[in-house]
């Protein structure tokens, strides 16, 4: 229980951090109707992407063991899942346009499923010898 706290809390960290930088990099934009679509490829959808990958990979490097994939799954995907519902959440009180909250939960689904076959190819190396650091 402990590992899979850490690695939450580990993945808390990097969405905080993430936020915070991706903050910095729309900062100077008045809004996302105001970036061209390659400020808003860069300095938006693929940070946003990366960092859900990183949330599971570092969740990952806490919960390696994968003999019980039913609870290896939600474990590793459960903070992605928070992030993409409370970007959801701006949706549904108006605060983010809908088109702009489809393609963002798009893109964290698709840095989760990124970061699942990561953690995946990183645990079934642990089996060989190697593994996580």
């Amino acid at each position: 229980m402990v590992r899979l706290l850490s690695g939450w809390a580990a993945a808390l960290v990097v969405w905080l951090v993430g936020f915070t930088v991706v903050s910095q990099l729309a900062g100077g934009a008045e809004g996302p109707a105001t970036l061209s679509a390659f400020d808003r490829l860069v300095r938006l959808d693929v940070p946003w992407i990366l960092i859900s990958a990183l949330m599971v990979i570092v969740t990952g490097a806490f919960c390696r063991d994968r003999t019980r994939l039913a609870r290896w799954l939600p474990s590793l995907l459960l903070m992605p899942a928070l992030a993409i519902l409370a970007g959801l959440a701006g949706v549904a009180a108006g605060a983010v346009d809908p088109a702009a909250g489809a393609l963002s939960a798009a893109e964290g689904v698709g840095g989760a499923a990124i970061g699942l076959l990561v953690a995946a190819r990183i645990a079934e190396r642990e089996k060989e010898g190697g593994g996580y650091w």
